[in-house]
């Protein structure tokens, strides 16, 4: 069985090796084939005294990257089609010890922050959609993720919401419902990094 498994894995790897060997490498020969013929005919510019050094500058550049683009998918090409099985190895072990004040979430606070926030959202005429079950990073659709706490103290963004608060940079904002269980108080954040 074992065997089999390692046989469909292989000729899986090589069918994937064989599309990038395709459409990648051949990509990028083409790429870096055109821009030697765009280097020479800037040489032969320069040759008659016309100032193409910037040009000539950006596109050996651009080659030398097309170049080393090439070379790592080679190498990945390679490695994906290098398979071998073996046990597994233990490298480490790491215990992980939370701090004294760890930040606890709690459903119905974190609900209030919702409404909270969704009733900011729905009063300067924009409407919200809540997409907290979908994992996207945020929780409301206008790409605004919610933090509520009980009373006042610090929130923590899990790594999700921070790739994304860097993806969308300026579109996203982070609303902080502080005092959620006595008396809820917004604070927003735009692009919190």
């Amino acid at each position: 069985m074992l065997s089999g498994m390692k046989e469909e894995i292989a000729k899986e790897r090589n069918r994937q090796a064989e599309i990038k060997r395709k459409y990648g490498l051949k990509s990028l020969d083409y790429l870096i084939g055109k821009l030697d013929v765009e280097l020479v005919e800037l040489y032969e510019r320069q040759a008659k005294g016309e100032k193409v050094d910037l040009p000539i500058r950006n596109k050996e550049e651009q080659k030398k990257r097309y170049e080393e683009a090439r070379i790592s998918l080679e190498k990945e090409i390679q490695q994906e089609q290098s398979l071998s099985i073996s046990m597994p190895e233990l490298l480490t072990v790491i215990r992980v010890i939370p701090e004294r004040n760890e930040i606890v979430e709690d459903e119905e606070v974190e609900r209030i922050g919702m409404e909270v926030a969704m009733e900011y959202e729905r009063q300067r005429g924009r409407v919200p959609e809540d997409v907290t079950k979908e994992n996207l990073g945020f929780d409301i659709r206008s790409r605004i993720e919610v933090k509520a706490r009980a009373g006042e103290g610090d929130v923590a963004l899990t790594p999700n919401e921070w790739f994304k608060a860097k993806r969308f940079r300026e579109q996203y904002w982070l609303y902080v419902v502080a005092n959620a269980a006595t008396n809820p108080t917004l604070i927003h954040y735009k692009q919190p990094s």
